[in-house]
């Protein structure tokens, strides 16, 4: 009579899987320092037309104090300044945020291979279960059999 040892189920592509989902745990890094560099650019952007407005106010004030011209003209030029840190900081926030969207992009692609992988392997698990209880139905038959045929 044939023993049967249970055997563990051992997906065939386990390694690839593995590696899938390191790969998408990298993406997910990525992401997220993509998204924190994202929030810190749109975070500096606030404080430069914060401290643009404040200027404007400050020049306003002065303008209605009564200053010489050279005075308004310095600070003209330092607006002027302020305002091109502004549109450069534009600039960088949508460079982040195009970051952002490729990293959003690659983590679905990453997370759609791995689910491709991880549904793969639920059909491998299952169809050894079946193969498992079809071996074993036909065990306790050969038993039945066997009890039968010795007791005859």
């Amino acid at each position: 009579m044939e023993v049967f040892l249970l055997r563990r189920f051992r997906f065939r592509y386990q390694n690839l899987l593995e590696v899938k989902e390191k790969y998408e745990d990298i993406i997910k890094r990525k992401l997220n320092e993509a998204q924190i560099k994202f929030e810190e650019a749109k975070k500096q952007l606030d404080i430069l037309e914060d401290n643009k407005k404040k200027y404007q106010e400050s020049i306003n004030l002065n303008v209605k104090k009564g200053v010489d011209i050279g005075y308004l003209r310095m600070h003209d030029l330092f607006l002027m300044n302020l305002k091109r840190e502004i549109r450069k900081q534009i600039e960088v926030i949508e460079v982040c945020k195009d970051e952002v969207n490729k990293c959003r992009m690659e983590l679905m692609k990453a997370s759609k291979e791995k689910r491709i992988f991880e549904k793969l392997k639920e059909k491998e698990r299952e169809n050894f279960h079946y193969i498992e209880k079809k071996e074993e139905d036909s065990l306790i038959d050969q038993l039945v059999t066997f009890k039968n045929y010795k007791s005859n």
